[in-house]
């Protein structure tokens, strides 16, 4: 378990270095890119959050990366127990300009923890009960001007991408959970203009 541990938060670390790194060039590569980055920290539930816990993004322009750890509760449908778990998901996300100043549309490629099941056709078989596999979400970020970030996603994923099938029988064809997130724009903590830090006024680097 400890090892598991160990592995996911250097796959997440290492996730956002290159995230960060590819952010960097893209903005050196550009001479008309703003040089500007944002950053949040928020809390929620979903496959963006590991369940119930935090996640942190750091991006620049449209692009960021993200990476995320949190905990899943023991739960029960009646017929067996599902074991809590402690969980990860790293990715990017891209961001469309829609010429708001508080809404950002978003969609976003994941790695990590997809959820926790049971079906009843495994009755008492061994099984893996917790999955992890690519998944994709959309949605839309909401900015306030007092730095707060209120994010709503749709994540999906399917047996097709998750790692390890054979350990998963009868997981979902399609799987579609909703996903909310609440946090703060870390980056006015940075700023001297704190008016001036919304993503918005650097998420289209090639409109000023």
């Amino acid at each position: 378990m400890f090892s598991s541990c160990c592995k996911s938060t250097s796959l997440i670390l290492a996730i956002i270095v290159c995230s960060y790194r590819s952010l960097s060039q893209s903005s050196n590569d550009s001479k008309t890119a703003s040089s500007t980055y944002f950053s949040n920290l928020s809390a929620g539930f979903g496959m963006p959050y590991g369940g119930l816990g935090g996640n942190f993004e750091l991006g620049a322009g449209h692009f960021s990366g993200f990476g995320a750890f949190g905990y899943a509760p023991k739960t029960s449908d009646g017929t067996a127990i599902i074991k809590a778990s402690y969980n990860y998901q790293a990715g990017i996300r891209y961001y469309f300009d829609v010429g708001s100043n508080i809404l950002f549309p978003r969609v976003g490629l994941g790695f990590g923890w997809i959820t926790n099941y049971y079906d009843q056709r495994i009755t008492l078989a061994n099984y893996d009960q917790s999955v992890e596999g690519i998944s994709l979400t959309t949605g839309i970020q909401v900015y306030s001007f007092e730095g707060f970030v209120f994010n709503f996603d749709l994540a999906m994923s399917s047996k097709l991408v998750i790692t390890n099938p054979k350990t998963h029988p009868f997981f979902y064809g399609f799987y579609i959970r909703p996903c909310v997130g609440i946090g703060y724009d870390i980056t006015r903590l940075f700023s001297r203009k704190r008016s001036d830090t919304l993503k918005n006024k650097e998420i289209n680097p090639f409109d000023n």
